[in-house]
């Protein structure tokens, strides 16, 4: 059984861990790490018609399914977006070009 006093340490050792992530992280915790929204994304001007219906039928199909109302831009999976409709292999390319991974 474990006894009040190493509860208590192992919670202070706990402390000591997120206040490292959190000067390591430049005073932002791992919760609040900044997403893109994908309507807000610089890359969005600069793909071809085709990447754009395509993140268009994504944006549809997982509003419509997951009852998602923001997409953010580092939560696509290329899984998911290659299941899309009127995405193929160039489309997919360029996304991942744009997106830089």
């Amino acid at each position: 059984m474990i006894s009040r006093e190493e509860y208590n340490k192992a919670l202070d050792i706990v402390e000591a861990f997120q206040k490292q992530l959190f000067i390591a992280g430049g005073g932002r915790s791992l919760r609040t790490i900044e997403k893109t929204p994908l309507l807000e994304w610089g890359g969005l001007q600069k793909c071809s018609i085709r990447l754009k219906n395509g993140l268009w039928a994504y944006m549809a199909y997982f509003k419509k399914y997951e009852n998602q109302h923001v997409f953010f831009l580092e939560d696509i999976s290329i899984k998911d977006f290659r299941k899309t409709r009127s995405v193929g292999e160039q489309s997919l390319k360029e996304f991942i070009e744009l997106r830089g991974y």
